[in-house]
């Protein structure tokens, strides 16, 4: 075998033979394209990469002492639910604790109540809702993570295994007669699949790592370093290495210096890992060059640390601004719901700015978020109270309304309910002056309210009468009567339906005598069906109008004084029609001829015509009114000769 290759003076590249076949596109400017290329080896230990104490962002550790169980519920269902939920362990075991600790002194009081109150302690059960939840959410955290774990060793397993085929592959390397090019290509993709082979259990990650390096260098002797080769390796590793490097002097137009000291600290993993030795005339020069560009990044990062207190006091000062408006907050003590709603709007925004700061100095951390949490209670503390004093005014204000709708339900059982006109006012501005309830009942007893006052209010406009069972017994019979009269099968003939309209309009009145509008209301409702009848009959279209005069006014036929007053009201309607189609044709004349199309023109020609239709109508309803007057007058003229004669016989 030929003499072993000097190895590498350089201390990033001294026993490091490997060489991985990956490249970055050509002219790349972003970290990634480097980056993802590379597998990072599970035997690299954490203190070979540069790092700072500051690299890490943990989250402040809470004080969940003095949290609700509602809200240690919704804490650990966060907690479950982060992508870093496996390493919230410590967290969610505090807040277990502190969750059974409450628990178990709530069962404890519950149950000594339980007891006092006379309960068998054998009896007692206390399992709420709340701690169902509870134990489902910490039931499902850890099958989720038991699956994990599961899931992470089977994997690692697997990946053990393809290493060591990998391994075993490379050790036949040197048994293969083959050309040698050929063998070379299998051994680079050997290296290719060696490195996106993810990582194996930590306790074996080192050991493989280490005899995977053993059998590479046992390869590379197997080959007698042969010229051609080792220099096409150290050919693809200076290429590798200018692109890193150019990456790392990239790195300091990022302007956010943890991110650079973070990518900075890849690209060493990078080069000390997974990138073999170069050809000795360039390994100085690179390595210095990388060095240099390291540098830089170190300084600003040094500069960064000297300034982090600074930064960490800024964030206090923004914090307990805060806090400041938080307590004007809880000092400005709201007097309405409105005002509430705006507070803890205002509440809500300041907390969530608040949880955007960063971290405070260690000193003032816990003292800051107590202060926090502290005035946040003592706002909701504040807040509940109000709304609980809201709901009891509430309660008494909806008692009151019930109340004054009770007491206008009595009003309309009363037998003089139409003596209360006064006391229903009062009521009414009563109901007025009760202050705020809920939107939703507030509707359902307003409209029950309104409904029963205008109940009242319209028996007061139609003159509606209260009456007894006996009458509303007659009511309904004649209501019954009303409704057969659309089947009746009305005569032809004008003097045969008198006859007839008497006959049933008498068997009407016998039903029963009613009094007030009670009376009106059903007589118009008889006059009204029995005109339809009429209308829909045969009866010759003469006669029609002879047989509804006569069912519209045989009420009033032999009553002097209500014809008189029928024909005194028509008359008046006669003028007031007259007079209006005097004004629109007296408007018409202002008209031109030649505006026929007028559309103001047309609209008053088409009133005209409905007014001259009315006073048609009356005039024909004039008529037999004037006729039944007539003939009345001459049946008192015939009775006063009639007397007259008796008087005076001869």
């Amino acid at each position: 075998m030929a003499k072993k290759e000097e190895k590498a003076k350089d201390p990033q590249e001294e026993n490091l033979l490997t060489a991985k076949k990956t490249f970055t596109p050509e002219g790349a400017s972003d970290i990634k394209n480097v980056l993802t290329e590379f597998i990072p080896e599970p035997s690299v230990k954490k203190n070979q990469f540069f790092k700072t104490k500051k690299d890490t962002n943990h989250d402040e550790k809470i004080d969940y002492s003095s949290f609700s169980m509602i809200e240690l519920i919704s804490e650990l269902e966060k907690l479950t639910k982060q992508d870093n939920w496996f390493n919230q362990g410590k967290n969610i075991q505090e807040l277990s604790q502190q969750f059974e600790r409450k628990f178990k002194n709530e069962t404890k009081a519950k149950k000594d109540e339980f007891i006092k109150e006379g309960g068998n302690e054998i009896d007692f059960y206390f399992r709420p809702n709340y701690k169902n939840d509870f134990d489902q959410i910490l039931r499902d955290h850890k099958k989720k993570k038991r699956s994990f774990f599961l899931e992470r060793e089977q994997t690692q397993k697997l990946n053990l295994e393809k290493k060591l085929e990998i391994i075993e592959n490379l050790k036949n390397l040197i048994n293969v007669d083959e050309n040698i090019n050929a063998i070379y290509k299998k051994f680079r993709n050997l290296q290719e699949i060696w490195h996106k082979t993810g990582p194996v259990q930590r306790a074996l990650s080192n050991n493989i790592w280490q005899t995977f390096k053993h059998h590479t260098e046992i390869f590379y002797d197997f080959l007698h370093l042969n010229r051609e080769l080792r220099d096409l390796d150290f050919k693809h590793n200076y290429e590798e290495k200018i692109k890193i490097i150019n990456q790392a002097e990239k790195l300091s137009e990022i302007s956010d210096i943890i991110k650079a000291s973070r990518d900075l600290n890849i690209l060493h993993r990078l080069w000390k890992n997974d990138l073999g030795p170069v050809a000795k005339e360039h390994r100085e020069e690179l390595w210095t060059r990388f060095q240099k560009a390291s540098h830089v990044i170190h300084n600003r990062r040094q500069e960064f640390d000297k300034e982090y207190d600074i930064i960490l006091e800024d964030n206090l000062n923004k914090k307990n601004e805060l806090i400041i408006k938080m307590e004007n907050i809880k000092n400005s003590s709201p007097k309405n719901h409105t005002e509430w709603k705006k507070s803890i709007e205002n509440l809500n925004k300041i907390r969530e700015e608040f949880k955007l700061i960063g971290q405070v100095t260690k000193k003032h951390s816990k003292l800051t978020w107590t202060r926090f949490r502290e005035i946040s209670r003592e706002i909701n503390r504040e807040k509940n109270n109000f709304y609980k004093s809201q709901k009891t005014e509430h309660r008494k204000n909806i008692e009151l309304k019930k109340a004054l709708i009770k007491e206008v339900k009595d009003i309309l059982e009363k037998e003089d309910w139409n003596e209360y006109a006064n006391q229903m006012k009062k009521i009414q501005r009563e109901w007025r002056s009760i202050g705020f309830i809920p939107r939703k009942l507030s509707d359902q007893l307003w409209e029950e309210f309104r409904s029963n006052c205008n109940i009242y209010f319209d028996r007061i406009k139609t003159g509606y009468e209260k009456i007894s069972e006996k009458e509303l017994e007659i009511q309904k019979k004649k209501e019954v009567f009303i409704n057969s009269i659309k089947d009746f099968k009305i005569p032809h003939e004008f003097e045969d339906f008198k006859i007839f309209s008497a006959n049933q309009w008498e068997e009407f009145i016998n039903l029963g005598i009613l009094k007030g509008n009670i009376n009106k209301n059903l007589s118009d409702n008889y006059n009204k069906e029995f005109i339809s009848i009429i209308d829909k009959s045969q009866m010759d279209i003469n006669l029609k109008k002879e047989a509804k005069n006569h069912i519209r006014f045989f009420l009033i036929k032999d009553d002097e004084k209500e014809l008189s007053k029928e024909i005194k009201s028509i008359k008046k309607k006669m003028d007031e029609i007259k007079s209006e189609v005097l004004q629109l044709e007296n408007n018409m004349d202002y008209f031109s001829s030649s505006s026929n199309e007028n559309p103001l023109l047309l609209e008053v020609s088409s009133k005209l015509k409905e007014l001259k239709s009315a006073e048609q109508h009356l005039k024909e309803e004039l008529v037999p009114l004037r006729k039944m007057k007539r003939e009345l007058d001459n049946s008192f003229n015939e009775s006063d000769i009639e007397e007259k004669s008796e008087e005076n016989p001869n």
